[in-house]
């Protein structure tokens, strides 16, 4: 008997012990069935979703390279002390385009060190 046969189509053959429990057990199988086939269809649609948001993902870092790119180019060509006054070290540039990356504090007006701009107007 195919698996796939609606509980109708299995009722228009003839069983020797066509009993209620035999019923009960065939209505059982055919849930079961349903269920699977269910775990099954989402599992794929699970599967075709994520695939397109790692397309949309590689599609985005493709489109945003050029422009990544300049920015490190233009940050590595500015003088450590161009970078200083951005918050930035040397060796900070290829940290710059971490998701995480947040650039430093600025130092408490506590007496610590005054920002150039600051002791310039004054």
């Amino acid at each position: 008997m195919d698996a796939r046969q609606s509980l109708e189509q299995v009722t228009l053959f003839s069983y020797p012990t066509p009993d209620r429990a035999s019923r009960e057990i065939e209505v059982l199988r055919h849930a079961a069935i349903r269920a699977r086939d269910q775990a099954i269809a989402d599992g794929i649609r699970h599967f075709f979703a994520s695939l397109g948001r790692g397309l949309v993902f590689v599609g985005t870092t493709i489109r945003s390279w050029p422009d990544r790119r300049r920015t490190y180019e233009n940050l590595r060509a500015l003088t450590d002390r161009e970078l200083a006054d951005i918050g930035l070290v040397r060796g900070e540039i290829s940290r710059v385009f971490e998701p995480d990356f947040r650039l430093p504090a600025k130092p408490a007006a506590n007496g610590n060190r005054a920002p150039v701009r600051a002791a310039a107007a004054a």
